[in-house]
């Protein structure tokens, strides 16, 4: 969306950077090398546009998180031109390989001669009040600009771009269409050079297809939708291991008392066979006694009858 901005009200001091909020006219003693951009202004009827572009963003940010010297970014202003400040655009995502992030970051905003080139990628969703600059104003200054890839996404499934999906890439500093394949459940697709992704639309959704792992990327309600299951199975689990370590505390305390029931009657037994040990070596002493007793008893009778014989004669 290019905006026109009014005259800023005169009187600032030379040398002033920031500050600006991005309605006000950049005045041409601005240093360029210096600036720091404003804060964007909200999307463009953004309540229609806001599920798809945060969709987009998150999930082609997630897919280069680890590619080095990457810039992803979404409406935040895009400037091309040294000598004017004012030139400049807020594409709903573009992609910059091969660039220092940090000085895009510092200056909140992609300058185009700081980076020393254009994004590699840009894409605009449609909106009731952006499709015609998008269609018609927007690809003729994004290939002066140098942008290798122009992308159009209309989640109404064509009723402002008249398609749901179209892309264009730059060859001879002029845009020329990239073949997109219709499938048979109404899938339009097209292939991205630049991001090496498909990009897929099924009528109010843009998906992006990894042909090397041949695989949707996945997107932040999926992705969220993954983590909660997972974070369900992993209560399940939990839930399950908890309830198997109170079962086998159960069994094992169970164990432990039969254990205890088992060497108490051991002891009980051994202890009933101790008595009647003793209670044999008592009858084993009374018997022995009483042989004793009775040996001496006959030795006695013995001695007696001798003795009264010996007095007879």
């Amino acid at each position: 969306m290019t905006t026109q901005l009014p005259v800023l009200t005169p009187g600032l001091a030379d040398g002033f950077i920031d500050g600006f909020t991005y309605e006000d006219y950049i005045p041409t003693w601005v240093d360029p090398d210096r600036f720091i951009s404003p804060d964007s202004p909200p999307l463009p009827d953004g309540m229609w546009q806001e599920p798809s572009f945060t969709d987009v963003m998150q999930t082609i940010r997630w897919h280069f998180r680890e590619t080095p010297d990457t810039v992803v970014s979404g409406d935040s202003f895009l400037y091309y031109d040294r000598t004017n400040l004012n030139r400049r655009y807020l594409p709903d995502c573009y992609v910059a390989f091969g660039v220092d992030v940090s000085q895009q970051w510092a200056r909140n905003g992609y300058f185009v001669w700081i980076a020393g080139k254009a994004p590699d990628f840009a894409l605009e969703i449609a909106s009731r009040s952006t499709w015609r600059t998008d269609m018609v104003i927007k690809r003729r200054d994004y290939a002066i600009i140098g942008i290798g890839e122009y992308w159009r996404f209309d989640n109404t499934g064509g009723d402002y771009y008249g398609a749901p999906l179209a892309g264009d890439r730059l060859v001879n500093g002029r845009y020329e269409p990239i073949e997109l394949t219709t499938e048979p459940d109404g899938m339009v697709w097209g292939y991205s050079p630049a991001l090496d992704l498909c990009l897929c639309s099924d009528g109010d959704k843009l998906r992006f297809y990894d042909y090397k792992t041949a695989s949707y990327l996945r997107n932040f309600a999926a992705s969220e939708a993954d983590r909660q299951a997972a974070e369900d199975a992993l209560d399940v689990e939990r839930a399950t291991r908890q309830a198997e370590q109170a079962a086998r505390q159960v069994a094992e305390d169970a164990l432990e008392t039969e254990r205890a029931a088992r060497q108490s009657a051991e002891n009980a037994q051994q202890t009933a066979e101790d008595a009647l040990e003793t209670e044999r070596a008592a009858r084993e002493t009374e018997r022995a006694a009483r042989q004793s007793a009775e040996e001496t008893i006959r030795r006695l009778r013995e001695r007696l009858g001798e003795s009264e014989s010996g007095g007879l004669l």
